[in-house]
């Protein structure tokens, strides 16, 4: 049996004793003048002016092995751990011994540090008996809740319901915690370009679409299955095969030896000379390879993505197919009502189809006859439904080729998409004249 999680009421005297670690899951440190300021203004609020005891908030660890791993509480206690810094020099406790290796954590630390200094000059002047009594009243009054756990799934469990801002773990938390975990045997310098890649995307926006909208849609309806939002509950999805395990089933053969040779591959001056195999042959549907395989395999599809729709013009990814990009933006977006609920559900409908067959079959020479033909399948529902729901796509004839593709070997397996007519009897919405038109007469 598993050892029971403790609660307990800890003042910051007794917590410093501990020995704190910020895994490499966690996201950087992120706080900004205005969260500091607040946290100083209500400390100096209580333990000074009030003479009170202080409860900053909550702290969870998940504690194995002898190392306590933060896993909710770092932003508050590095915020704390600088306060204690500049009121004595001397202070190396809590977290400043922690090497914060995410750029945002470092340049935040550098901005923070200047804002506090600031506010204790602001508030001590040059007094070093009254930052001393600041100082001890921080330590003796300032408390925390504390939550140890020894298993990390109840640690964000236990995030989840604790929470003070009520801020829960997203899926994509979870996932980069559990596949760091499968980088054991990777460098540490490997699994901090994984942590920065990741938060890179996360922090552009591009995360969330490529695993909500795309990726997890994709492999769920390729397999027929009735699922449409991603959550913590379907983060098996994206779980599969652990490459430094004993290997167990047959399926999984193929996979190592792809993956052994592209590493191979990468190690070698001469192959990477040449350009061979230095990436590794991603297929959407593929079993996920766990660990740095899983970061590799978002963000291929991110760049994929990408390259497809053109979404970010500013960026150095160009489109593949420039003259798409322009029927894009023109029949998915220029027309009246394109930002409806219901119109957003059909374009990530056709989006993914798109994203699908290029997947399976790249950009055929006669592209444009497909990515046409999809778009009067999918965009045949706009003109059909008055009102789109979940239900409405996930009962569409159009979400039925997601399988068709995974089983098929060829491209001319949809050649009979491209001469198929549709009977549009009455517009459902207002608005849609340009794509009535379209899927009536082809342009």
């Amino acid at each position: 049996m598993g050892r029971t999680p403790i609660q307990k009421v800890i003042k910051l005297t007794e917590l410093s004793n501990e020995k704190l670690t910020i895994p490499v899951y966690q996201r950087p440190y992120k706080w900004t003048e205005k969260n500091v300021i607040q946290l100083l203004d209500d400390v100096f609020e209580y333990v000074i002016l009030k003479n009170k005891d202080y409860r900053i908030g909550n702290i969870i660890l998940h504690s194995e092995n002898s190392i306590n791993n933060i896993v909710d509480g770092q932003q508050r206690l590095t915020t704390i751990s600088l306060l204690l810094k500049i009121l004595d020099g001397s202070f190396n406790g809590l977290l400043l011994n922690e090497k914060y290796k995410h750029n945002i954590s470092k340049n935040n630390i550098v901005y923070n540090y200047r804002i506090i200094d600031k506010w204790i000059k602001t508030k001590f002047e040059s007094k070093d008996e009254k930052k001393a009594d600041f100082k001890n009243k921080i330590f003796n009054k300032c408390e925390f809740v504390l939550f140890t756990v020894f298993k990390q799934d109840e640690a964000f469990q236990l995030f989840d319901s604790q929470n003070a801002r009520g801020k829960a773990l997203e899926p994509y938390d979870l996932l980069k915690a559990f596949h760091l975990r499968e980088m054991d045997f990777d460098s540490e310098d490997d699994r901090t370009k994984c942590v920065e890649r990741w938060e890179t995307s996360v922090d552009n926006g591009t995360l969330k679409p490529i695993l909500g909208n795309h990726l997890f849609k994709i492999r769920k309806w390729s397999k027929t299955e009735w699922k449409y939002n991603f959550t913590k509950d379907e983060i098996e999805e994206f779980k599969g095969i652990s490459l430094y395990q004993k290997q167990q089933y047959p399926y999984e053969s193929a996979m190592r030896m792809l993956d052994g040779f592209v590493e191979n591959a990468h190690n070698d001056k001469f192959l990477r000379n040449l350009q061979i195999a230095q990436t590794f042959p991603f297929q959407i549907t593929s079993p996920i390879i766990n660990g740095k395989r899983f970061f590799e395999y978002v963000d291929f599809y991110i760049t994929q993505r990408e390259k497809l729709f053109d979404l970010n013009k500013e960026d150095s990814i160009k489109a593949e197919i420039p003259e798409f990009v322009k029927f894009y933006e023109d029949y998915c977006y220029g027309y009246y009502g394109w930002g409806r609920s219901g119109d957003e559900k059909v374009r990530n409908l056709y989006e993914n189809i798109l994203i699908t067959f290029i997947d399976k079959f790249g950009y055929v020479d006669d592209f444009e006859n497909f990515y046409k033909a999809f778009y009067k399948l999918a965009y045949n529902i706009r003109c059909s439904k008055s009102r789109i729901t979940v239900e409405t796509i996930m009962n569409s004839s159009a979400r039925q080729i997601f399988r068709k593709i995974n089983d098929s070997v060829s491209p001319d397996a949809f050649k009979n998409y491209q001469y198929k007519t549709y009977q549009i009897e009455n517009i459902a919405v207002k608005g849609i004249e340009k794509v009535v038109e379209f899927i009536k007469e082809g342009k």
